[in-house]
């Protein structure tokens, strides 16, 4: 994956569908789609497109048009969604949830890759909801997150992001002594079905999304 900043907010090179690297769809072709498409729990509308199931809408990819289309009411299809989706549908597997929630350093590989330039993207969703909880499981409900088990003094929702891939958010909102600060849990099979690296920007679509 190209290098990128540290903020996903500041990149000017990779910001659209069309900037990904044929090789991402080339990944996804090698596969047979109908194989892809079992093992990503999406569906066929026609031969050549493709509906997934992401952030509580249905996305669109046409192996036709190389394009990729965000459903009503959600940002529109850029450079990491495309990312996030193509992968998906090229490293998918064919079996459920782990059905527990482990953190990012608890996922093979995953304390010495989620760090540095790769850290979780948090600061968008903090800036907008640390003292506004109830906003902030208000705009999850939305991208199909719902409330969580109490999380002590954090707010937390919880929900399917991608069909095989579900994720936790435990927000502690700003007090007189503390900064807000957000916590992101994973099933413990997200590995299988995202390698790291789309993980990382998955992450950040989902903040993007919560802080739009």
């Amino acid at each position: 994956m190209p290098d990128r900043p540290a903020k996903p907010e500041e990149n000017r090179i990779y910001r659209t569908v069309a900037d990904l690297a044929p090789e991402l769809w080339t990944d996804v072709e090698a596969r047979p789609l109908a194989e892809a498409v079992r093992s990503a729990a999406a569906r066929f509308v026609k031969a050549r497109r493709v509906v997934i199931p992401f952030l509580g809408g249905d996305y669109l990819v046409d192996f036709e048009t190389r394009s990729v289309v965000a459903p009503s009411g959600h940002q529109p299809a850029g450079f990491q969604k495309g990312l996030v989706l193509l992968t998906y549908l090229a490293k998918a597997q064919d079996f459920g949830l782990a059905g527990r929630q482990v953190t990012s350093r608890d996922l093979s590989g995953g304390e010495l890759f989620f760090n540095g330039p790769h850290a979780l993207c948090k600061e968008p969703v903090t800036a907008k909801f640390g003292t506004d909880p109830a906003g902030f499981a208000a705009r999850a409900g939305r991208l199909g997150l719902a409330p969580g088990s109490p999380a002590g003094s954090g707010t937390m929702v919880f929900g399917p992001v991608l069909p095989h891939l579900t994720m936790g958010l435990i927000l502690h909102p700003a007090d007189e002594e503390f900064p807000a600060e957000l916590t992101y849990t994973f099933d413990a099979h997200a590995h299988h079905h995202l390698p790291l690296d789309g993980l990382w920007a998955l992450v950040n679509v989902l903040a993007a999304e919560l802080a739009s």
